[in-house]
């Protein structure tokens, strides 16, 4: 099984690495743009940063089901509709948008935290509260993109489809267990040492 996934990532290493350069083009304009925001957007981000961490120093997390239920349910959808995009030449394209687009979303969270914050409050507040299980949810996202640019092109090699379309809802599965372990991460490891580590913010 290991021999298979080293052969597996190397063999498509290329498709990965684009995916992964669209993640950080994403990031990088997310670093510019913050960095080029005026003071008054400043302010305004420190505002809005300063009161997420106040609600979490003065509440206790306790409804851990409840975040693991939401972040399951929101990630699936997006899954499912991914899933059916990357199968399609036309909807490849709109993937590596949503990559692009979460990884914006991510870059500016994280560098609107660590340029309104000191450099300890923003290490453990973007460790905890966003980084480990977005990581565990975008290699989903990776895993089913590469998967269906392979799919769409074996279309057109004729390989043999019923195994090519048995091969893509696989790999579509194991991204589905992703989804639930980046949930299950979220909700009872992230958040929760995030409350644990809430009087160092």
């Amino acid at each position: 099984m290991k021999v298979y996934i080293r052969n597996y990532l190397y063999q498509n290493r290329v498709e990965y690495l684009k995916a992964f350069m669209v993640f950080v083009i994403g990031i990088i304009v997310a670093i510019m743009v913050v960095n080029n925001s005026n003071e008054s957007q400043k302010n305004e981000i420190k505002k809005y940063v300063d009161n997420k961490i106040e609600v979490i120093k003065s509440s206790d997390y306790d409804n851990k089901f409840e975040v693991f239920k939401n972040s399951f349910f929101n990630n699936f959808e997006s899954y499912i509709v991914i899933v059916f995009l990357a199968s399609t030449i036309i909807g490849i394209p709109f993937v590596y948008l949503y990559i692009a687009k979460k990884a914006f979303s991510m870059g500016y969270a994280a560098c609107s935290i660590m340029a309104t914050q000191n450099t300890r409050t923003g290490i453990i507040f973007i460790c905890n509260s966003m980084l480990f299980h977005n990581i565990i949810y975008l290699a989903s996202i990776f895993i089913v993109l590469v998967s269906g640019v392979l799919f769409t092109k074996s279309i057109f090699e004729n390989k043999n489809l019923k195994l090519e379309v048995f091969r893509y809802i696989i790999f579509s599965l194991i991204g589905l267990i992703c989804i639930f372990m980046s949930s299950l991460c979220e909700a009872y490891i992230s958040i929760n040492f995030l409350y644990l580590l809430k009087k160092y913010l």
